[in-house]
């Protein structure tokens, strides 16, 4: 192997364990804070658990599998029928991982699209109850995902975990890396892309239906569904961005049938970028929600720094009730 191709090997290695701790403290931070802090609890920051358990799924697993790969040529490091079993499994999981994420984030755009284009609906709507949208994203992730353990199998050449083709290689690689793009992938993502437009939609430029609440209150609930939006908005985007590379990678697969090779190296960034948004997650929703800023900073012991947050939080909604009243008069 060229030297050029060994340090790039390196250094992919050295940032996949730097993207490791960064996200293992990112998701483990965020899940303890909504455990531990109960004004953090919403459906929103519940949905976030999801991904958080998601995201440590792919930590644990799929950075240290790929990281693994890369120094063996993609060679699988277990042989026989555990070897078999553990090819399969693996491959499952991390799909599992990855469906719930973008279910999770599916999710969160309908509750956002309800609670402003319905609000009097949303208050009883039963997907608003995290008790059972939360088992529902994993029982259909698993569902969606249960083609998973049939198409993959272990080579003991090598050994290696490979697409099985059930008779039609041609058919089975480039069914398989279509329906893995569309289903967790662009459908999704035009949801959700609706969803917050018409949602988006509303909150700027009607008066939201159902809410007859008037004057300060009015204004403090719109400018909250504001910030949540385009927080949402904003973890979304960077969803689509850190994934488009592999899934563009993917249909090159399904498009030459493996026919062409590509670089270790390359194929490695594509994944580690699609990985890197685990480590993401979890501080972006951390350093943008109004509710978890704090929270994480209480829990770390800057109670000086939570308390000028929440002075700040303060001072904004005394300058925003002192302008409606000057509106007033």
């Amino acid at each position: 192997m060229p030297d050029s191709s060994e340090a790039g090997i390196t250094i992919v290695t050295v940032v996949y364990a730097l993207t490791m701790l960064v996200s293992l403290v990112g998701n483990c931070c965020l899940i303890y804070i909504v455990w531990k802090v109960y004004d953090t609890r919403s459906l929103t920051s519940f949905m976030f658990v999801n991904m958080a358990v998601a995201d440590l799924l792919v930590t644990v697993i799929m950075m240290p599998l790929t990281t693994s790969e890369m120094h063996n040529d993609f060679g699988w490091v277990v042989s026989g029928t555990f070897g078999d079993i553990s090819c399969r499994a693996v491959q499952y999981i991390s799909k599992i991982a990855i469906m719930a994420s973008i279910l999770s984030l599916t999710f969160m755009a309908i509750d956002r699209f309800y609670v402003i284009k319905f609000p009097l609906v949303s208050r009883v709507a039963w997907f608003r109850k995290s008790k059972f949208i939360s088992p529902l994203i994993w029982l259909l992730s698993m569902s969606l995902m249960s083609i998973m353990p049939v198409v993959y199998f272990l080579k003991e050449e090598g050994p290696e975990c490979l697409l099985n083709p059930l008779g039609n290689p041609r058919v089975t690689i480039r069914g398989l890396f279509i329906y893995l793009f569309l289903v967790s992938y662009l459908i999704p993502l035009a949801i959700i892309t609706i969803l917050y437009g018409k949602a988006a939609h509303t909150i700027w430029f009607h008066s939201t239906p159902g809410n007859r609440l008037i004057g300060t209150q009015q204004r403090m609930e719109e400018i909250n569904k504001k910030r949540v939006v385009r927080m949402l908005v904003i973890i979304v985007a960077v969803f689509a961005v850190c994934w488009l590379p592999i899934q563009l990678l993917h249909l090159f697969y399904a498009a030459t049938l493996f026919r062409v090779s590509v670089p270790i190296v390359v194929s490695s960034l594509t994944s580690w970028f699609a990985h890197a948004n685990s480590a993401i997650n979890p501080w972006l929703y951390i350093c943008l929600s109004s509710k978890m800023k704090p929270a994480f900073l209480r829990i770390l012991g800057g109670r000086n720094r939570a308390r000028k947050e929440e002075i700040h939080s303060l001072r904004t909604k005394t300058t925003n009730k002192d302008v409606t009243k000057e509106m007033k008069t």
